[in-house]
């Protein structure tokens, strides 16, 4: 019964931490392949602030990532809670953009502009693809907590 135990904790932790390289790297990489573009950094439209900006913004999803990678696949004696911590970097990472698209209209925000990300379907790409990373990662999280219940 123990050995059962020990072996669906473990399992329970590599999923987790698949489902959360998978988010991470949803919200860290893409951006960077998807945002240096055209339709982004390069926008003819964009003033050279926001440029700026994006740049930063990139920048610190890449290192929020690579962190959160880190965490998520470290040896570690504490069991899943470093593994968690990768995981809660990637929430707050999402959060962040949750939080935009939601009060856009307070500041004069939109979710895409002329020449940008086009919608898929009708739904924005971005909301799209952060809603199902944030979905591998509230499951890998969920996991992760099975695997280490402290």
């Amino acid at each position: 019964m123990h050995r059962q135990l020990v072996a669906a904790r473990l399992d329970n932790a590599l999923t987790a931490r698949l489902l959360l390289t998978a988010g991470t790297v949803m919200y860290s990489l893409v951006p960077l392949v998807v945002d240096l573009t055209e339709t982004h950094v390069f926008h003819p439209d964009w003033p050279g602030h926001a440029r700026f900006h994006m740049v930063w913004l990139l920048g610190m999803l890449l290192g929020i990532g690579l962190a959160s990678l880190h965490f998520i696949w470290r040896r570690s004696d504490e069991g899943a809670i470093s593994i968690r911590l990768g995981g809660v970097l990637g929430l707050i990472s999402l959060g962040a953009f949750f939080v935009s698209a939601a009060t856009a209209g307070l500041y004069g925000g939109t979710l895409n502009d002329a020449g940008g990300v086009p919608d898929l379907d009708g739904l924005n790409a971005n909301v799209l693809a952060f809603s199902v990373a944030l979905a591998l990662l509230a499951t890998g999280l969920l996991l992760a907590r099975k695997a280490d219940p402290w």
